[in-house]
This record gives structure tokens, sequence and C-alpha cells, in this order.
């Protein structure tokens, strides 16, 4: 009795001791860390929350190396223990399950902080929401994985339970093949950004404004007002042309000018157009020339850039220039040449005064 006695004080003092050292050495990283960050002038706060997880979660490690540590020492100083292996298995599986908790719960949360600090870095805030959205996901993962390797460590045979899951992977996977299929379209719109709510997107014969993405269809509203519901399958597949995305919008046009007109009235075709670009900011104009002789006509190409991708901004500047151009022409006797089709078209007079 005596000398369990005396083995049991020696493992707990070894117990106490270690803890007591590793208690010393978390608080010496910490204060090296708060030095450290002192004498940086940042803060850890946000960008940091993984580095006092990591530190809880290996200080609890310690501890528990401790406890098996201190054990161990009162098995081998114990006799009845060394003769009856179940209390020593008992132990030694309560700590592993500890163990395999403290790590999972380790490598959840801190795989998260850094996904969630790398969409801030790389600014995707927005997709934090679904990265919220896939954490259930991601922690029955890796909850799965520990269970895994916690019962292959205690000698259970997984041979059956790996069969089984594959079997029932291959039924989970066939009856949601069509909402797996929604999800991963979803994540590639959300992930790859081919647009965003509020981007003026085209494909085929539609163009609009995107007002919602969902997991299995997005909305347009079309230029003419009604809403146009498409699956995001069919989306992708489709050659999208994004409007929303333009740091600039280069506009060219060509003017039809009758083949009678002057050659002094002709050289000022450019001024002219320049000048009423001009009067038009934000728009920037580019250059006007005079491109080639066409059949009954004198062809005049102008571009001009408009600095916003708001199509109401382009389509109103447009206007306004074409207004500007006409009024410029009215007033100079300059004549638009009949178009091809329409050899007979009315030629446009000067303004009275």
């Amino acid at each position: 009795m005596q000398e369990a006695g005396i083995a049991l004080l020696l493992a707990l003092a070894r117990v106490l001791l270690g803890s007591l050292v590793v208690w010393l050495l978390v608080r010496l990283l910490r204060s090296r860390l708060r030095r450290f960050d002192r004498r940086s002038g940042a803060a850890l706060g946000r960008d940091a929350r993984i580095v006092p997880l990591l530190l809880s979660s290996l200080a609890s490690l310690g501890y528990l190396a401790m406890v098996v540590w201190g054990w161990r020492s009162l098995v081998r100083s114990w006799e009845v223990l060394r003769v009856d292996p179940g209390p020593d298995r008992l132990v030694e599986g309560a700590a592993l399950l500890v163990a395999t908790v403290l790590v999972v719960r380790l490598i959840n949360r801190s795989l998260l902080l850094l996904l969630e600090r790398s969409l801030q870095r790389l600014g995707r805030e927005e997709q934090t929401s679904t990265l919220r959205a896939l954490a259930p996901m991601i922690r029955a993962l890796f909850w799965g994985l520990g269970t895994l390797v916690f019962l292959q460590k205690q000698g259970v045979p997984l041979g059956a339970v790996y069969a089984s899951l594959a079997g029932a992977g291959i039924g989970i996977g066939l009856a949601l093949r069509g909402p797996m299929s929604h999800f991963i379209n979803y994540l590639t719109i959300v992930i790859d950004k081919p647009f965003q709510i509020g981007d003026l997107i085209g494909f085929a014969d539609v163009l609009g404004p995107v007002e919602r993405v969902g997991i299995r269809s997005s909305s347009i509203r079309s230029l003419s007002g009604e809403r146009i519901v498409i699956g995001n399958e069919e989306l992708l597949q489709k050659t999208i042309r994004n409007f929303g995305d333009l740091p600039r919008r280069r506009v060219a046009h060509t003017l039809r000018l009758s083949d009678r007109m002057a050659a002094d009235k002709a050289a000022s075709i450019a001024g002219l157009v320049e000048g009423v670009v001009r009067a038009h900011p934000p728009a920037t104009f580019d250059h006007c020339h005079f491109i080639r002789f066409v059949e009954g006509a004198l062809e005049f190409q102008f571009v001009f850039f408009v600095p916003e991708s708001d199509v109401t901004v382009y389509l109103d500047l447009q206007q306004a220039i074409n207004l500007g151009i006409l009024e410029a022409f009215q007033s100079q006797g300059i004549d638009f040449a009949p178009s091809p089709q329409d050899p007979a078209s009315p030629r446009i007079s000067p303004a009275p005064g």
C-alpha cells in the first residue's frame, strides 16, 4: 500500500510540475507576442485571432500530455496496473479521444479563420457569407475524418465501415446529383465572378442588369422591363458580355455625308465633331477622320470615350452628341448621304437664320 501511495504522489508531482512548465511556456509565448505586437505598432485583433487560438489549443494538448506522462509513471511504479491492462487502455483511449477533439477543433477554427481572412485580403468580402454557409459542411468533414482516425487507433476494423461509406456515398451522390450540380454552378459564379449583382450583362438576345444570383438560377431585368430567370448551368454555357466591368466605354460611329460636299466643308467636319463631343463631358474626344469614298457618299469615322460603365450615362451622352452633330451640320448646310437602300432619302436643309 505504501508503494502505491508513493507511486501516486510521484505521478501527481510529475503532472503538476509538467503542467506548471506548460503554463509558463504558454505565458512566455504570449508575453513575447504582445511585446512584438507593441514594438511593431500593429494590433493582433482580427488578423491574428488564430494566434491565441493556437496557443490555447497547444496549452490544452500540453496539459493532456502531462496527465498521460503521470499516468505512465504510475503504471510503471504500481504492479497492480501492470498486471491488469484494462485501466491503462481506458485512460489511453480517453486521452486519445480528448486529443482528437482538440486537434479537430483547432483545424476547423483555424482553417475557417484563414479562409475568411484570405477572402478579405483578396477583396472578396461578399463571399464570406458563402464561406459561413459552407462552414457546417467543412466542420462535419473534419469531424468525420477525426472519428475514423480515432477508431483506427483503437483497433476497430474499418473495412466494413469504409465499404458502407462507399456504398452510401454512391447512393447519396446519385440522389443529390441535381442539387450538387446546381450548387457547384452557384459556387462557380460566386468564386469565378463572371458577373455580380448590378452588372449589365448580355447573352443571346438578352441585355439587362443582374438582380439576383441564386443557388439554382439567376434573375436579369431586361431593358424592356420584364424579369428573365435563367438556370445557372444554362447561363454559364453561354457567352456572357459583361458591360458592368468596363473601366471606360469606347464609342465609334460612322457618318455618311453627301459626296457633293465642297472640300473646305469636308475639312471642317473633324473640327465640328470634336467641338460637339468636347461640349458634352465626361465624354472624351479621341479622333475624327475622313476615311474613304463610297458610292454616293463620303464616310467619316469619329471615336469618343465614356469614362463610366453605366449604360444610362452612355446612352444619354450618345443622344446628346448625336443631336449636337445634327444641329451643327444643319447650321452649316451639311447634308447626309442617302442610304443605299433608300436613294431618295430627303436632304437636310440648313436651319433658318
